[in-house]
């Protein structure tokens, strides 16, 4: 979890967990599910404010026709014949604690009742994905262990000492039975650190995996996979480290950057799973939606995209739209969001309902296959803990009632989940819907394997709100409460067509030379997450994949820094700006907090010069770059231009301007992160040197051109070959040279400025 959240202070918790008490109030709040009746959608619907949990209202009609003229502010519109990513399902994770709580505290009729009303889908909520730490993690019940711990200053490279037999007490035993309830459950692992003895710190608490484990980690990865497997728990997918970009003082942690990741999962975990046998997935990153270039970054190499299957992501920095511009920039990689706690620094119980559905709705909707929670269950004080996270918010909570029985309470995240879990099949399509935002009627749709249809939708707003849903040549009318959620299922086949302004993306399909699809879905809201560039009356954008390039054909020569001087809005004591324009890589800049909107650096080139590039560099805090730019000049330094370029950050931030002719630069910071924005090294580009030759165009390039309901006009190019593709861009009054990874997608826009 993201650090900040670990260190709010713990808020009154009691309130939120007064939902329903007793497993046999539980599983009549879901009963078993009937197929819709021809010509009507059925409708589940939770409403915290009124005590309703998961309870089947009446039956809605569908009207012939389409949604009623003047209804296009407050219509969604389903569009089945637009599908996107399957699902693999909605979970949360049976950490040590949550299954110590479970498989010890609760007796076997409590236990069984509970597991039913988790799992399955005619009887519960049919949770279908079980997200496992590899080891101890900031909740456990016994300390920090791993499968094969050793004394202080002894190693085991043949780990003749590995064991899971700490799980064997009550961990697999509970995923085993996961397993028999729900067949179609997925299971994952992730290690919140390697062995002590594999690390620089000698403990599981910080440190980096030493050089010299790398092949014995891997061989851990593989027993575990093996052990669980002959336990009857077959795992589907590993990520190497839980959380690589933080280091946590106080309980399990590895820091794992991108370079490290790619080498451990390409050279030695990828191949000794191929080697044993092994077919279990291997997903990178496992961290924050705030710094897409690190699992980018493992697809821009050729061998780490071969070992690696896709990107899991965590909740606790950055936004949910990160999912959409990664899968965009490399769209045969998936995206599973594997972990997002709730807790009480969200509120009270209506805000982690709020929560939760929130991600359940919106981290599909950007592709992700999987929507995880966290902890499964947890005691009435948020624990047991392993020194971490002190107020997070579990599925259920596990106690004594009054009569000091242990007994299981289900939480706000369990009714959010349920509104998914229980009529979303593993195998289900994400479907097209438009969503009508924040502070309204939002939704995600599915179409099952069965071919029924599933909305999920939740009112965020504050009043209740009246919205018509739209399928094909027919519709019907619903009022949800303010902060309900209503899930609406119907089968059939969808009669009519749909325009795309009705939803307001387009999608654009290429084929890769397997016979497979790798497609691309765009909406207005992405454009601000791309790089832009004011040339003329346009504002063009383009998008820069990780290990893409556009280059101006004329070179580029740095400008020298003689007579520079460099500004902040604010810095660290410890690192100056000055320390940005020194030339020293190993020292930087810093903003001294946590980046915040309107954050500035800025240079005074000393004399008015002409430029056409500025480039930032971080590689020595990754993870510190600036996360949304706007770049504006000056010639005095007080009366500054219109911002000339934007665009999202990134470890090494090459920002393409107009050639501009001035004095000063600003770069201003417009998005949120809890880390600190530094800069080791800023440098600014001219045009001139040796002149680059026209690139031509790769016979493995596919390109594409489309236009957004609001007149944005848009082409995307598909590198479908094996190696990187090379083509022309039109910039201005010239034309830049673009270098595409394999597998990867550019996607240039251009609208009014």
């Amino acid at each position: 979890m993201k650090p900040v959240l670990r260190q709010r202070r713990r808020a009154a918790l009691a309130a939120a967990t007064t939902l329903l008490t007793t497993f046999s109030v539980l599983s009549a709040a879901t009963p078993a599910l009937a197929a819709p009746a021809p010509g009507k959608a059925q409708v589940w619907l939770t409403d915290l404010s009124t005590g309703t949990h998961l309870a089947k209202q009446s039956p809605v009609t569908w009207k012939a026709g389409p949604a009623p003229a003047g209804s296009s502010g407050s219509a969604i519109t389903v569009d089945t014949n637009r599908a996107y990513q399957s699902m693999a399902g909605f979970g949360a994770s049976f950490t040590d604690s949550s299954a110590w709580l479970v498989g010890t505290k609760l007796d076997t009729t409590q236990r069984n009742a509970l597991m039913r009303d988790l799992f399955s889908r005619r009887d519960g909520i049919g949770l279908s994905f079980l997200r496992q730490p590899m080891g101890a993690s900031d909740f456990t019940v016994s300390g920090n262990y791993s499968y094969d711990d050793m004394p202080a200053g002894q190693s085991d490279p043949t780990l003749a000492h590995f064991s899971v037999d700490h799980d064997r007490a009550y961990t697999i035993p509970l995923l085993k039975q996961a397993g028999r309830i729900n067949p179609q459950l997925t299971v994952m692992a992730s290690p919140w650190s390697a062995p002590g003895w594999m690390k620089t710190s000698g403990s599981m608490v910080t440190g980096q995996l030493k050089p010299d484990a790398y092949q014995a980690y891997a061989d851990y990865f593989a027993k575990f996979l093996k052990a669980y497997a002959a336990a009857g728990v077959p795992v589907r997918y590993v990520t190497p480290q839980n959380e690589p970009l933080y280091e946590p003082s106080t309980y399990p942690g590895m820091a794992m950057p991108a370079d490290q990741e790619k080498t451990f999962a390409t050279d030695y975990l990828a191949p000794t799973l191929k080697a044993q046998g092994l077919s279990t997935r291997i997903l990178g990153y496992d961290h924050n939606w705030d710094v897409t270039s690190y699992p980018e970054s493992l697809y821009a190499d050729p061998a780490a995209a071969q070992s690696v299957a896709g990107t899991a992501w965590h909740c606790y920095a950055g936004e949910v739209t990160a999912q959409t511009v990664a899968h965009n920039d490399y769209p045969n990689k998936p995206a599973f969001q594997t972990e997002c706690s709730g807790g009480a620094w969200e509120g009270d119980e209506q805000d982690g309902f709020a929560g939760t559905m929130d991600n359940v709705i919106n981290a599909p909707r950007n592709w992700a296959r999987s929507s995880v929670r966290w902890n499964m269950a947890l005691d009435a004080d948020s624990g047991p803990t392993n020194n971490g996270c002190s107020d997070c918010r579990p599925v259920v909570t596990v106690a004594r009632n009054t009569d000091g029985k242990w007994t299981y309470t289900p939480t706000a995240d369990y009714w959010g989940l349920a509104q998914a879990s229980k009529f979303v099949q593993p195998g289900a399509r994400r479907v097209a819907s438009n969503t009508l935002g924040k502070g309204s009627i939002e939704d995600v749709a599915f179409t099952n394997p069965d071919g029924s249809t599933a909305l999920v939708t939740y009112n965020s707003g504050s009043t209740d709100r009246t919205f018509t849903v739209g399928w094909g040549d027919r519709h019907f009318s619903y009022t949800l409460a303010a902060g309900a959620a209503a899930t609406f299922t119907w089968t059939g086949n969808q009669s009519g067509s749909t325009a795309p302004a009705a939803i307001g993306s387009v999608d654009i399909p290429f084929h890769n030379p397997d016979g497979s699809k790798a497609l691309i879905s765009y909406d207005s809201s992405l454009v601000a997450r791309q790089h832009q560039v004011r040339l003329g009356g346009d504002w063009v954008g383009y998008t820069l994949p990780a290990g893409a390039s556009l280059t101006p054909p004329t070179g580029e020569t740095a400008l020298s820094r003689d007579g520079w001087q460099a500004t902040a809005s604010a810095s660290s004591s410890d690192d100056p700006p000055s320390q940005a324009i020194d030339g020293d890589p190993a020292t930087r800049w810093s903003v001294g907090h946590g980046m915040q909107s309107e954050d500035w650096f800025q240079v005074d080139l000393g004399s008015t010069q002409t430029f056409n590039q500025v480039v930032l560099d971080t590689t020595a805090s990754s993870g510190d770059y600036v996360r949304q730019f706007e770049v504006s000049t000056s010639d005095d330094g007080t009366t500054w231009s219109k911002p000339i370029a934007t665009g999202p950050g990134s470890t090494v931030a090459r920002i393409l301007l107009p050639e501009t002719t001035a004095r000063y630069i600003r770069v201003t910071n417009k998005a949120g992160s809890g880390s600190w924005w530094s800069i080791h090294e800023l440098s600014v580009l001219a045009p001139g040197g040796k002149a680059a030759s026209s690139a031509g165009e790769t016979m493995a390039v596919q390109r594409k051109t489309a236009a957004l309901p609001d007149g944005t006009r848009l082409t995307a190019v598909y590198n479908s070959g094996n190696s990187t593709a090379t083509f022309d861009v039109p910039w201005g009054d010239t034309t830049y040279s673009y270098r595409l990874p394999a597998g990867a997608a550019a996607i240039f826009t251009a609208r009014s400025a």
